[in-house]
């Protein structure tokens, strides 16, 4: 059966991209065709579409089919949906012209009458109403079509030196919300256009980000969706220059209601993602978008794409990092039940005083990752000594104290980005005092990093109010007593003000709050279980009905 099923097999001829003659055996009952790497004929160019067509063998007979495609498929010069192929069918994919594919079939069958061909006259085809690129074919990204024009018109060279100071701006900029909005003022500096929208992909689908009217900042933007749609799953530029007698669009609502005259839009890819896209309009007829503009257009939405995919990486980076930290600190208190979230407290209290002191969110950061840190180097700490129950030792205390100097050691030897630098001596500086008798470095007022102060003091405070091997909790009143007590010699005077802040401020109210909650549950589960209890004994007391035999 298999070799008699070898015999009908079909074949597509065609020439690829690169002019090379190939051969394809349609060795499938569906055999599909498109741009994307996933067909099993992958065709790269842009009037292709991801997923194009397909060919299906039902046993007897081939079928070719038009995928809903972008921009259509052709059998024999006419446009069609659905059609049954004979040998020696021409199907060009994309436009009448478009790359051609032809089928030949030794085991021809008689055709069924199943088919839909869309025929139309050949000069119904208008290429001047709508282009088609993708990023290889402006000459804004590719210089060698630059190069291969022979007149480059003044305006080419203006658009080619704003497009690079687009791109000095737009790679400079550090949030997603920053760029959506700079990238939409960018377009409207060197594009007539009169409306703009920029629309990203989230969990949700996409979703319009920002958009702009040149003429009232107050109007709604509502793009085409069947436009952008398109463009997004395509990653095609697609420019239409009268939007009413296009076929493609002439049928949608949103072209109809808002008169839209004049569309461009464009992928905001990487060469890893489409992630949205950047639409422009006019409804004015009088100014219809060129393909040039389309080529600019393109280049500064690929800009903005590769720029998306930066951010992405950063903020990948960063989870990374906070997870690996977070990691160091657990592995810490894990060698401790007692110790157990002292890192991750330590860290959130030093967190909340910094934003108490004002200071930027980059050294909110800084601070909170380097409490995270503060105690790694007990990782060295012996065992028996980290654990004692009792009063060290002073032997056993300068062992102790080796776990600040540890720290600085081996966080130094992790490479941080240089926003995170400071770490290693901001973490280990949380036993410094302020006239010089800490340690590990005997460091003075001056010289101790403002981090290294606030953590001392949350450390300190987190240490006292939770028990420990050698002592019980002290109660919070009392630790800021002893705090203010050593203000000036061992703490920062700032730092302890911004500190007791957010003690009275935040902590204190937050663990009434608490104390409320865990009696309300209390009382709960007392209730409860009185209820299950009232509800056994009641049991006890229900007659139990015994089977019985009746004897005859």
């Amino acid at each position: 059966m298999a070799e008699k099923q070898d015999k009908k097999w079909a074949i597509l001829k065609f020439t690829d991209p690169s002019g090379a003659a190939r051969s394809l055996s349609l060795y499938k009952s569906v055999f599909t065709i498109g741009r994307l790497g996933n067909n099993d004929l992958q065709l790269d160019d842009p009037y292709v579409s991801r997923h194009h067509a397909e060919i299906i063998f039902d046993g007897e007979n081939y079928f070719f089919r038009d995928k809903g495609s972008t921009s259509g498929s052709f059998v024999n010069g006419n446009k069609a949906q659905e059609v049954a192929l004979k040998s020696g069918d021409k199907v060009n994919l994309g436009r009448r012209n478009g790359i051609e594919l032809n089928f030949e079939w030794s085991g021809q069958q008689q055709v069924p009458v199943r088919t839909m061909v869309e025929t139309r006259p050949q000069e119904e085809e208008t290429p001047h109403i709508m282009s088609v690129i993708d990023h290889r074919q402006t000459r804004y990204l590719n210089t060698s079509l630059i190069q291969q024009q022979k007149h480059n018109p003044a305006g080419t060279i203006e658009r080619l030196k704003a497009l690079y100071e687009i791109t000095s701006a737009i790679l400079s900029i550090k949030t997603r919300d920053e760029l959506v909005n700079k990238l939409l003022d960018l377009v409207f500096e060197v594009l007539p256009a009169e409306r703009g929208a920029i629309i990203l992909k989230d969990d949700k689908g996409l979703n319009l980000k920002a958009s702009k009217h040149r003429k009232d900042n107050a109007a709604q933007v509502q793009p085409s969706l069947t436009i952008v749609n398109r463009v997004f799953n395509e990653n095609v530029a697609t420019l239409c220059v009268d939007a009413h007698s296009d076929s493609r669009f002439a049928s949608q609502k949103s072209v109809i209601f808002q008169s839209i005259r004049s569309v461009m839009c464009a992928p905001i890819s990487s060469s890893n993602n489409v992630w949205g896209v950047c639409y422009v309009d006019n409804l004015n007829s009088q100014k219809n978008f060129d393909e040039e503009e389309l080529e600019f257009l393109l280049a500064v939405a690929r800009q903005a794409g590769m720029a998306l995919e930066n951010l992405h990486l950063l903020d990948e980076q960063k989870i990374t990092l906070e997870s690996f930290i977070t990691t160091l600190a657990a592995s810490i208190d894990a060698r401790d039940d007692m110790t157990a979230g002292h890192s991750a407290r330590v860290a959130k209290y030093s967190r909340t005083c910094a934003k108490y002191m004002n200071l930027s969110t980059e050294e909110v950061k800084l601070i909170y990752y380097a409490g995270l840190l503060h105690d790694y180097g007990k990782i060295g700490t012996r065992e028996a000594i980290l654990c004692k129950p009792g009063k060290l030792t002073p032997e056993e205390m300068d062992h102790m104290r080796e776990h600040a100097y540890d720290t600085h050691k081996i966080l130094s030897k992790i490479h941080f980005t240089k926003e995170l630098e400071d770490i290693p001596l901001i973490a280990s500086s949380h036993h410094e005092h302020m006239d010089g008798t800490g340690y590990p470095f005997k460091l003075t007022s001056e010289k101790i990093p403002l981090g290294g102060k606030i953590i001392a003091v949350a450390d300190f405070f987190d240490a006292l109010t939770h028990k420990r091997h050698y002592r019980e909790p002290m109660p919070i009143e009392d630790v800021i007593k002893l705090i203010d007590d050593q203000t000036g010699t061992k703490f920062d005077t700032s730092v302890v003000e911004a500190f007791k802040q957010y003690i009275y401020k935040e902590y204190i109210p937050n663990q009434k709050k608490r104390a409320e909650m865990d009696k309300l549950k209390e009382r709960q589960n007392q209730r409860t279980g009185a209820q299950v209890q009232i509800k056994v004994e009641e049991e006890k007391y229900i007659p139990q009905h015994d089977h019985q035999v009746s004897i005859p």
